[in-house]
């Protein structure tokens, strides 16, 4: 039997999960996000543990001397990759549209799955709506709704709100992740950076394999409810 309480727990762990992935694609870290980390905040309670490419992250940040010069050269290393036209460039419209074209018929796509959702960005936000850092913010978005409906609980709810997850990562994360990733493999020239990489790639991976057995599990045991909503 699904176990709410943890699945609750397990829900928030993948929130964060997704938040810290987001914030690092958007922007350098910044010294609470890097403190987060240094203090094992990649570390999801109730599900399945990362390998080597949050080690590597945690380890990095614990080892890293801080100051002006890390923050200068993180700083230049985002802009480099993420930033810069002769970067990675981190759309999915350059890894999908055969034209390559940012604002196109992808980034429209992926807009509406936001406002299916209700989902807005906020006004600080300057990237298009297919930026890595704003697909897995959409995700930390769903996430956050899910936590709240195992607390109520609300089954109608969650089902709707896997559903969301289900598409949006079969759609669209899950189709380019790993090729900008390897890009990033390839480009960047600092650990940290390689290491956000491979942990994007095990992270989705792993989410590949679980939001989808997750929504199984659901409708199994509450049959009934997944017939009449279906």
């Amino acid at each position: 039997m699904i176990n709410s309480k943890q699945m609750q727990t397990v829900a928030a762990g993948r929130a964060r999960t997704y938040a810290v992935l987001s914030a690092l694609y958007a922007a350098p870290p910044t010294v609470d996000l890097t403190e987060m980390i240094r203090e094992g905040g990649l570390v999801q309670d109730g599900h399945s543990p990362f390998g080597a490419a949050a080690n590597d992250l945690t380890f990095f940040f614990r080892e890293a001397a801080g100051g002006t010069q890390l923050e200068n050269e993180l700083a230049a290393e985002h802009t480099r990759l993420f930033v810069l036209p002769t970067g990675v460039v981190p759309h999915e419209a350059f890894y999908v549209d055969e034209n390559r074209r940012l604002g196109g018929r992808v980034t429209i796509a992926v807009q509406q799955y936001y406002e299916a959702a209700a989902a807005q960005l906020t006004s600080a936000c300057l990237d298009l709506p297919d930026h890595m850092g704003v697909e897995l913010e959409f995700m930390k978005f769903l996430c956050d709704i899910e936590e709240q409906f195992w607390k109520e609980p609300n089954r109608a709810g969650l089902q709707k709100s896997l559903a969301f997850q289900n598409t949006f990562l079969s759609e669209h994360l899950l189709r380019w992740h790993k090729p900008l990733c390897e890009k990033v493999l390839n480009e960047t020239h600092l650990d940290m950076y390689r290491a956000l990489a491979r942990l994007t790639i095990e992270f989705l991976e792993a989410e590949r394999a679980f939001v989808p057995e997750l929504t199984k599990e659901i409708c199994s045991e509450w049959r009934t409810a997944c017939v009449s909503g279906s």
